[in-house]
C-alpha cells in the first residue's frame, strides 16, 4: 500500500482525499498557494510545500484545469498557477519522500504529461495511463475509440480541428442543432449551442479563444446537439489484472451552461433494460481501454436511447453520491489499485441501497444573471448533512478560482426523502457575506418537475430566477421596511424609523405611508398598507435605474413594476422578517441593512426621493462584478445604439457581456486586460448633442 502521499490539488477535494487517508493511515503531503495557506486540510499533513506563484503571461504554455474546482491561465492577470505547474508538484512529491501522486480532479488531473512525469520521476499516479489520459482528453479521438468498441455515439466531427473553415464546412453533414466542444477540455468551459449556419462562424471564433486560454488548445469537436436530454453517468473502475466493474448510475441533467448544479445517484425514471445495457456499454468500454483507475462514462438519454459523449479519466466532483449509495470509499478504491493492487469487490459484490442528492455551493448571484460573488464568507450554522468543505467558518472566495465553496451531500432512504432533506440543507445552512446559489436550488429541488424527474439538461437554462421564484430585491426592500414599521405595544409605528422621525408614516393618507429605500442602487418604494395582529401589510412600487444592478438584469431600464397585492410580514425572531412565507434575514449595516433572502445578500439604504413618473439615464456602464475586462469592442470616440455590445468582462469561468443602455458617443474608461472592480466605470455613453 501507498505510505506517503501528495495531494496534487486544493480545496474541498484534497479535504476529501486527507480525510481517506487518516483513515487508512497514510500520511500526506499538501501543496499551496499564500491564498489557500489557511484551509483546513494542511493542519494534519506531514508538510506543506509552497507553490511558485507567477503571473499567467508567464505561464501561457501550461496546461490548464479540464473540470470544476479549478484555475486558468488565461487573461493578463495575475493569478495562482502553482497547482498547473507540473516541474513543481513533482519536485514536492520527490523532496518530500511521497511515493504516489493524487491529482484530484481539475487542475492536472487528466494532462497526460503530468502522469507521465510523474511515473517518470519513480512514483505511482492514482488515474489511469497516459496514453489512455491522451485517447480520452481528445474528444474526437475518444468517440472513435468507443465506437469500434461497440459504444453508442453521436454524429460529429471525425478530428478536433481549430481550422475554422474546415469545421463550417464538416458542420453541414452532421446537421443542426450541434454543439461546440473544446477538443482538449471540459467542465462545460467554452461550449455552446448552435442552431443555424447563421451563427456558426461567430459561435467557433469565442469558442477557440476560449479554449485556447483555459487550456492552451484552441482545437474545436463539433457533434449533433440532442434536444431534451437527460445526461446520465456510470461509474466505473478497472485494475492491472484486467477487471472492469460499474458502481451504478448518476443523473446530472440539472446543470446550467454545462456546469452540473445538482447531481444524485442513482438516476431515476430509467427503464431497468436501459440502464442495465447502459451499464454494459461502460463496461465494454473500459475493458476495451485496458482501464486501470476510477473513471467516468458520461451518456445522453433521450426516451430509451443513449449515447457516449465522453469518458473522465479520473474522480468526479459528484463521487460522493455513489459513495452515499453504495456504502464505499471511492478515494481508497484509487488508491488501492494504484498500488497495484486487484479491485477491492467484484460486480456481484457491489450493491446499493437509498438515493442520495449533491448541492454545489457556488458564490454567485442567480438573480442577477449568475453573477460571480467573490469575496468574504463567514457560515454561522452548518446543516446536518455530509458536507465537503476544505474550512471551518470563514473563507476568502478569490476570483482566480472555480466559485464552488462546498457541496452538501443528502441522503435518504428514497428519492423524496433525499430531496427534501438536500433541500432542508440548503436552506439550514446560515452565513453573512457574498451571495451563493443555495435559495434558488433550494426552490429548484421543491420543482414539480424537478421532484417528477421530468427535467431535461436545459431546464435551468429555461427559467428566469426572478419569474419562476420571486425577486430578492424587492423581497430585501419589503423585509426592511417591515422591521421598520412593524407595530410594538407601545406605539403604532416602531422606533426605529428614520432617525426617530415617524412624520413620513402618515395615518391620515389613503394608505399608511411610503418609504423610499435602495437595493443595491435599485429605487424601491415600499408602501405600507396598514396593521393585522403582529403584522404589516407591504407593497413594492419599483424603478429600475440606469445602473450597475440594473445591467445585470434583464429588466428594462424605464419600467415600473408594481408588486399590486400586498403580502404580510411579520418578525420572527431578532433578525427574521418572514415576509408571506419568505424568510429574510435583516442586519444592520453602517446606515443601512443588508438582507440575506433566497440565499443572496441585498444592501439597503435610504433613497433619495425620486418621482415614480421619471428616470434618469446614467452615462457610465459599470462592471457588474470583480474580474478581467477581456474584451474591448469599442473605442473610443464611436458611435453606439442601445443594446450594443461594449465589451466583456470575465471572472470564475464566466463571461458577462456589457450593452449599451443607451445611444451615444461612447468613451472607454478601462483597457483591455485591466482588473476591474465591482461597480467600476468601464464606459461613458453621453448624448450626441451632449458630447457635441
Amino acid at each position: 500500500m501507498i505510505s506517503r502521499l501528495l495531494i496534487a490539488n486544493r480545496g474541498e477535494i484534497a479535504a476529501r482525499i486527507a480525510r481517506t487517508c487518516d483513515r487508512l493511515g497514510i500520511e500526506y503531503v499538501t501543496v499551496s498557494v499564500a491564498a489557500d495557506r489557511s484551509l483546513t486540510y494542511h493542519a494534519a499533513a506531514v508538510s506543506t510545500v509552497a507553490l511558485p506563484e507567477r503571473d499567467s503571461r508567464d505561464a501561457a504554455a501550461t496546461r490548464a484545469d479540464t473540470s470544476n474546482g479549478s484555475t486558468r491561465g488565461e487573461s493578463a492577470t495575475t493569478r495562482p498557477t502553482g497547482y498547473l505547474d507540473i516541474d513543481a508538484l513533482v519536485r514536492a512529491a520527490t523532496e518530500t519522500g511521497c511515493d504516489a501522486v493524487h491529482p484530484g480532479y481539475g487542475f492536472l488531473s487528466e494532462n497526460a504529461d503530468f502522469a507521465r512525469a510523474v511515473r517518470a520521476a519513480g512514483l505511482v499516479f492514482a488515474g489511469p495511463s497516459s496514453r489512455v489520459i491522451e485517447t480520452m482528453a481528445d474528444k474526437s479521438s475518444a468517440r472513435q475509440v468507443m465506437a469500434e468498441a461497440g459504444v453508442p455515439v453521436l454524429p460529429g466531427t471525425v478530428r478536433a480541428s481549430d481550422d475554422l473553415d474546415a469545421l463550417v464546412g464538416g458542420a453541414a453533414d452532421i446537421g443542426y442543432p450541434l454543439i461546440v466542444k473544446p477538443a482538449g477540455g471540459g467542465g462545460g468551459k467554452g461550449m455552446s449551442v448552435v442552431r443555424s449556419a447563421a451563427g456558426l462562424r461567430e459561435a467557433l471564433a469565442s469558442a477557440s479563444r476560449t479554449a485556447t486560454a483555459a487550456f492552451a488548445d484552441g482545437r474545436l469537436h463539433l457533434e449533433r446537439y440532442v434536444e431534451r436530454a437527460r445526461h446520465i453517468e456510470v461509474q466505473v473502475f478497472g485494475d492491472e489484472f484486467g477487471h472492469a466493474v460499474h458502481l451504478f448510475d448518476r443523473d446530472c441533467s440539472l446543470q446550467r451552461r454545462h456546469q452540473k448544479v445538482i447531481e444524485e445517484a442513482p438516476a431515476p425514471r430509467i427503464p431497468e433494460a436501459v440502464r442495465a445495457a447502459m451499464f454494459a456499454a461502460a463496461v465494454q468500454g473500459t475493458k476495451a481501454l485496458q482501464y486501470v483507475g476510477a473513471g467516468t462514462f458520461e451518456f445522453l438519454l433521450v426516451g430509451d436511447e443513449f449515447f457516449f459523449i465522453e469518458m473522465n479519466t479520473r474522480l468526479q466532483v459528484e463521487h460522493t453520491v455513489t459513495e452515499e449509495i453504495t456504502g464505499l470509499d471511492l478515494v481508497e478504491w484509487q488508491l488501492r489499485v494504484a498500488a497495484g493492487e486487484p479491485l477491492p469487490a467484484d460486480q456481484a459484490e457491489i450493491a446499493y441501497s437509498g438515493a442520495s442528492v449533491q448541492v454545489r455551493m457556488y458564490a454567485e448571484d442567480p438573480f442577477r444573471s449568475f453573477l460571480p460573488c467573490p469575496g468574504g464568507l463567514e457560515v454561522t450554522h452548518w446543516p446536518d448533512v455530509r458536507v465537503e468543505r476544505a474550512f471551518a467558518r470563514h473563507l476568502d472566495v478569490t476570483g482566480g478560482f472555480d466559485p464552488m465553496i462546498a457541496k452538501l451531500v443528502a441522503t435518504g432512504a428514497t428519492r423524496d426523502d433525499a430531496l427534501t432533506a438536500a433541500r432542508r440543507a440548503c436552506e439550514d445552512l446560515r452565513w453573512q457575506g457574498i451571495s451563493t446559489n443555495l435559495g434558488f436550488v433550494a426552490r429548484v429541488l421543491a420543482a414539480p418537475i424537478v421532484a417528477a424527474a421530468e427535467h431535461d439538461t436545459a431546464y435551468l437554462d429555461r427559467i428566469d430566477p426572478v419569474a419562476e421564484f420571486g425577486d430578492p430585491d424587492e423581497l430585501s426592500a419589503l423585509a426592511v421596511a417591515a422591521a421598520l414599521t412593524a407595530p410594538d405595544r407601545a406605539t403604532p409605528w416602531s422606533t426605529g424609523a428614520p432617525g426617530g422621525d415617524r412624520a413620513w408614516l402618515d395615518p391620515a393618507d389613503r394608505d399608511l405611508g411610503s418609504l423610499d429605500l435602495s437595493v443595491d442602487g435599485r429605487a424601491v418604494t415600499v408602501r405600507v398598507g396598514g396593521y393585522e395582529g403582529d403584522a404589516v401589510l407591504v407593497r413594492a412600487d419599483t424603478l429600475d435605474p440606469s445602473g450597475p444592478a440594473a445591467q445585470t438584469t434583464d429588466r428594462s431600464a424605464d419600467t415600473r413594476q408594481t408588486t399590486e397585492v400586498g403580502v404580510t410580514a411579520r418578525r420572527t425572531d431578532s433578525d427574521t422578517i418572514a415576509v408571506g412565507s419568505t424568510p429574510c434575514v435583516v442586519r444592520r449595516d453602517g446606515e443601512g441593512w443588508t438582507c440575506q433572502v433566497a440565499g443572496v445578500s441585498r444592501q439597503v439604504r435610504y433613497a433619495e426621493y425620486r418621482s415614480l413618473g421619471t428616470t434618469a439615464t446614467d452615462p457610465e456602464i459599470r462592471s457588474p462584478m470583480p474580474g478581467t475586462l477581456v474584451q474591448l469592442h469599442v473605442e473610443s470616440g464611436n458611435p453606439v445604439e442601445k443594446g450594443q455590445l461594449l465589451g466583456v468582462v470575465e471572472a470564475m469561468k464566466l463571461e458577462h457581456e456589457l450593452t449599451a443602455t443607451h445611444a451615444g458617443i461612447v468613451t472607454v474608461t478601462a483597457a483591455e486586460g485591466a482588473v476591474v472592480t465591482t461597480a467600476q466605470s468601464l464606459f461613458l455613453i453621453e448624448e450626441r448633442g451632449a458630447a457635441l
